[in-house]
């Protein structure tokens, strides 16, 4: 089955593992047909390919057959849209054995917003999420075989929601979180091999190591910046969490007040001299009423929206830590070569032609990150202001609920239905109001994160601009 439908090298697939440690990340380009442009050494390495045989090749010449081809249906489509895709491969090495991957994959674009080539940074997966991953698609793959491609894809999709996720890309990003946080775990476990990234190396080209050692070092002055705000993701995620819920919550208050505000206006016609008076009181309420649930609606629309940036926010975090991480790891990488082999202009020409792709593409990320930061400013800022307007608006459905009780007092045994439900209001209006001191406190929490994220963005155009500007024939 492998050799006739999906091997077509004829290799038999080995259950060896090929190898490489929680440090090393490798990265390729390739062009929009997906034919290998380039690639670092660990690529090279895992794959066990000569570089000759993998530059201007398909990229699926490392494809495992243990792979449903659906989900690289879902790759393609993805990343043809100019959105990255993020999940889980398994390759196939020269030699048969197998090697299991997080890819990342970016689409890189030219002047005209039009995509030039795609940039896949892949990374060891170590995650609780990922074992799931290869029973999941074994059962995908045996549906494929049976069904095809396009079915395999929805049933993959199906299985994904099974497993408490809405869609593809809400499990991507799940995925990719999980898996930035397992390496950064297993990193700082491992004192030695991080400060492997800052070795030091003698080289047999001075100019290009002395180049790439001075890159090395703002990188790693950056790298400390792009921490820092990645250790806000989690903050951040839990916040998106924890104002979904309230928004929901204060949504159904707003609905059972303005029912509550229903059944005073019809308790108002049962009875005879006090109706007048609880009928003016039904009717404030069922305005002030109506006023909440539509500064309601508006704020939970605010929220929702304030909520898919956030979700946006974070994943450009994720992205620019992986990014970032690369490049330190790339010139390591390089450094490391230079200080045991003399490498031809041509080497060299790729190895600035790769530099300069991965500081695009960490250009690009940092860029989108700085005015998701930016937005977020305004919309919680809107989302703040809504909340005091609908505080008022509580406010005085209190002070309706208070003349309610007083006259369903003086009313006597005509009034027993309105004191039911003036009291019911208390409880309504009391629940509103600890949400509502929630929000505000969740709001001004997320308005300081993202301050502290915006002062950090900010110094880091400063120095990529400056990078930029110093490095100018490299980066531009």
């Amino acid at each position: 089955m492998y050799k006739n439908v999906y091997n077509k090298r004829g290799i038999e697939p080995k259950n060896i593992e090929s190898k490489f440690e929680i440090d090393e990340l490798f990265f390729s380009t390739t062009d929009l047909k997906g034919t290998i442009i380039s690639g670092n050494d660990v690529f090279i390495r895992v794959s066990k390919f000569s570089k000759e045989e993998l530059i201007g090749k398909p990229h699926n010449k490392i494809r495992h057959p243990d792979m449903p081809r659906a989900v690289f249906k879902a790759v393609w489509e993805t990343i043809k849209q100019g959105k990255p895709f993020v999940g889980y491969v398994k390759n196939m090495a020269k030699d048969g054995s197998y090697y299991w991957v997080l890819a990342c994959i970016y689409p890189m674009f030219d002047e005209e917003r039009n995509i030039k080539k795609f940039l896949s940074i892949r990374l060891k997966p170590t995650s609780d999420i990922f074992k799931i991953i290869p029973d999941l698609y074994q059962d995908v793959l045996k549906y494929e075989h049976r069904e095809g491609i396009d079915a395999a894809l929805e049933y993959l999709l199906n299985k994904i929601k099974k497993l408490g996720f809405e869609n593809y890309e809400e499990f991507s990003k799940k995925a990719f979180l999980e898996e930035m946080s397992s390496r950064e775990k297993l990193l700082i476990k491992n004192i030695e091999v991080s400060n492997k990234l800052i070795v030091a190396f003698e080289s047999q080209n001075d100019y290009l190591s002395d180049r790439l050692s001075s890159l090395q070092s703002t990188f790693l002055r950056l790298n400390r910046y792009y921490t820092n705000i990645y250790n806000k993701v989690n903050i951040f995620l839990d916040m998106n969490q924890e104002l979904s819920e309230k928004s929901r919550f204060v949504f159904q208050l707003a609905e059972e007040i303005r029912l509550l505000s229903l059944n005073a206006s019809i308790e108002s016609y049962k009875i005879k001299k006090e109706g007048v008076s609880f009928s003016t009181l039904s009717q404030e309420m069922r305005k002030n009423a109506e006023y909440s649930e539509r500064q309601i609606i508006r704020l939970t629309e605010l929220i929702n929206e304030t909520n898919k940036d956030i979700e946006e926010t974070s994943f450009n975090i994720l992205s620019c830590k992986l990014q970032i991480d690369m490049i330190v790891y790339f010139l390591k990488e390089m450094l490391q070569k230079l200080s045991i082999e003399s490498i031809s202009e041509e080497e060299e020409k790729e190895i600035n032609e790769n530099m300069s792709d991965l500081f695009e593409l960490l250009r690009f990320y940092s860029d989108k990150l700085s005015k998701n930061v930016y937005d977020s400013k305004s919309k919680l800022r809107n989302i703040f202001y809504n909340i005091k307007d609908l505080n008022v608006l509580i406010n005085r459905l209190d002070f309706i609920h208070i003349n309610g009780l007083i006259e369903s007092a003086h009313s006597g045994s005509d009034g027993g239905s309105f004191t039911i439900i003036f009291s019911q209001m208390l409880k309504l209006v009391e629940a509103a109001k600890n949400q509502i001191i929630n929000l505000e406190t969740n709001i001004t929490a997320a308005t300081e994160e993202n301050l502290h994220i915006d002062i950090t963005t900010n110094l880091i155009e400063e120095r990529l601009l400056k990078l930029e500007k110093k490095y100018e024939d490299l980066f531009s």
